[in-house]
């Protein structure tokens, strides 16, 4: 996905991981990764959860996010929030996610995959990763990712929060992969090292780790 510049697309990098205000009555769906359990890194945990991500997609929840995610983005600037809302409108992001998920195994409408995606996303930019992920370790992450969807479905346990919580993580994947892509071909290894810093700054809340020191397995993320 292509962002206006990559001057731009860092300050939308950076608005993703802004702290959040404090939000009334519903669970949020501006996404906080401090909001999940961290994932569970030890060996053996490869039975995925039984819980169901999926979601009937619809047109006002997408206008929603576009007002959440761009006065997230508005901190950074009024361009920024502009072009959050525009990306999310559109839906860009999302049918980027989309494009991509089949060679991953995943799957459109699916709050479950979208965290997966997400979680690859910011392990692949923090860690500068450029070999294709493979689906055994897609599938590895996907476990991970329901099991950790499992201890905070009670908190989304509608379609219309679902595709809150899982087309934000689409966006963000999307947005921050589509950073790393563009910052790659035009060879800028002072945006690669920027998106980096920013990406481990997000990851240590969901690793519990510095993303540099997890590895992608067939098992998905472990510890080195």
């Amino acid at each position: 996905m292509m962002l206006h510049s990559l001057t731009g697309a860092a300050a939308l990098l950076a608005s993703l991981f802004a702290p959040a205000g404090p939000q009334q009555g519903a669970p949020p769906v501006r996404f906080d990764p401090g909001s999940l359990p961290a994932l569970d890194l030890s060996p053996g945990q490869g039975v995925a959860a039984d819980v169901d991500g999926g979601y009937r997609p619809d047109p006002a929840v997408r206008r929603k996010l576009a007002d959440i995610m761009g006065e997230a983005a508005g901190r950074e600037g009024a361009a920024q929030e502009a072009e959050m809302r525009q990306i999310v409108l559109s839906g860009r992001a999302v049918a980027e996610y989309e494009k991509v998920a089949p060679r991953l195994g995943y799957s459109a409408n699916d709050a479950i995959d979208g965290l997966a995606f997400y979680m690859l996303a910011q392990w692949g930019v923090a860690n500068d990763h450029r070999p294709d992920i493979t689906r055994a370790q897609a599938a590895g992450v996907r476990r991970q990712a329901a099991n950790a969807f499992a201890r905070v479905a009670d908190q989304v346990d509608s379609d219309a929060l679902r595709q809150e919580f899982g087309e934000m993580l689409m966006i963000q994947g999307a947005i921050m992969a589509g950073t790393h892509e563009a910052a790659l071909r035009s060879g800028d290894s002072a945006a690669l090292a920027r998106y980096a810093d920013i990406a481990r700054r997000g990851g240590r809340q969901i690793f519990q780790a510095d993303p540099v020191d997890i590895l992608l397995t067939d098992d998905g993320f472990r510890h080195r």
